[in-house]
């Protein structure tokens, strides 16, 4: 995983709206209004990452691991939003592995319209 990637959540639970582009890894705004997001990231490296708002940093999220540990750092943020805005996860700062398999999550949803 490189440095300031996109982190891909494949296994989509719901999408209603369409939202969520799970081939990109990006939630695209399909109305505006308040949104809460909320990641969870579970890795075996030391990673810093970032909830992101076209491209901006809204939120980072921190994980340490020592010995062959195991860490998640998760951040959740209400933000608001013009439709057609993007929002992902992106890694800010580590070279190692976000992993899978439900350990690691990605969710958004519209709260209010504006």
């Amino acid at each position: 995983m490189g440095i300031n990637q996109t982190i891909i959540f494949g296994k989509v639970l719901t999408n209603e709206g369409g939202g969520y582009h799970p081939n990109l890894g990006v939630f695209i705004a399909p109305q505006s209004g308040v949104y809460v997001f909320s990641s969870s990231l579970m890795t075996n490296t030391n990673i810093i990452a970032a909830i992101v708002l076209n491209g901006n940093i809204v939120a980072q999220i921190y994980g340490y691991t020592d010995n062959g540990r195991h860490d998640q750092g998760s951040q959740t943020v209400v933000i608001k939003l013009n439709a057609e805005d993007e929002v992902a996860v992106q890694n800010r700062q580590s070279n190692g592995d976000v992993w899978g398999s439900q350990f690691s999550s990605f969710s958004g949803c519209l709260a209010w319209l504006q």
